[in-house]
């Protein structure tokens, strides 16, 4: 859209399209694609040029839209799709306080206020019609909310993490499948079948299922090491503690 203004030095002379004037004596012409319009002499057309916004206005929309998405409480990457000033530390800071917020409105809100009156509801409707048969209602209630996984910025360092929880026991193997959106009941049936359908078919992986899961077990019971001080081998060899023998 572009505006076009009408210089002339007889202003009582009509132009071929103008309108009537209005009580200020101003009149507006049409200007249609493709029109050639005659202007009469000593008639001129002039078009606004409006000051260009010049270098700073990708700065101004970079503030604009980071003001935009702080009110939504969204990343700003997300909002704009737009990763060229952001960086492994500057995406993480964000992610983990977005997900912290939608983590409330997942627990607080759609588990809290919309998933259990379906579940109770659904669990009440079924046992009137018939479909289920239950003693204790109410010890049928208590279910678990698991929300969809999160996917990070560096899964490596994230899996090496959880694994390092484990074994220091900060927390359970339970809570680290769960955080994947996974029931671990049947992670543990899968793990199961691919470990006995692996043994009967006779495969050898570097970690075959349901050999190594979760956290490395330490043994009940070690040897005593002064149990053997006293066998020497033949060659010198000092005995080899198996609780501490790596492979």
């Amino acid at each position: 859209m572009f505006a076009g203004f009408i210089t002339k030095t007889a202003p009582e002379e009509p132009m071929m399209g103008e309108a009537e004037a209005d009580l200020d004596g101003a009149a507006i012409a049409s200007l249609e694609p493709g029109t050639m319009q005659v202007l009469l002499p000593g008639e001129d057309v002039k078009f606004s040029s409006p000051a260009d916004v010049g270098g700073g206005y990708e700065a101004f929309q970079y503030r604009t839209l980071l003001a935009v998405s702080a009110s939504l409480g969204l990343p700003y990457h997300l909002v704009t799709g737009d990763v060229r000033q952001a960086n492994y530390s500057s995406l993480r800071a964000e992610l983990v306080e977005f997900r912290r917020r939608v983590q409330q409105l997942q627990h607080g809100v759609i588990a809290h206020q919309l998933c259990r009156p379906v579940w109770a509801r659904w669990l009440e409707t079924a046992q009137l019609a018939g479909r289920l048969d239950l003693s204790d209602p109410a010890a049928a209630r208590p279910v678990q909310w698991i929300p969809p996984r999160w996917d990070w910025v560096d899964p490596l360092k994230d899996i090496q993490a959880q694994v390092l929880a484990m074994e220091a026991g900060i927390t359970s193997r339970r809570k680290v499948v769960e955080a994947t959106g996974y029931d671990i009941e049947e992670v543990d049936r899968e793990n199961a079948a691919d470990a006995a359908r692996a043994t009967g078919l006779g495969l050898r992986y570097r970690t075959s299922p349901g050999e190594t899961q979760g956290a490395r077990a330490t043994p009940a019971t070690r040897p005593d090491p002064g149990a053997g001080a006293g066998n020497d081998t033949d060659d010198g060899a000092a005995a080899t503690d198996p609780a501490t023998e790596q492979e």
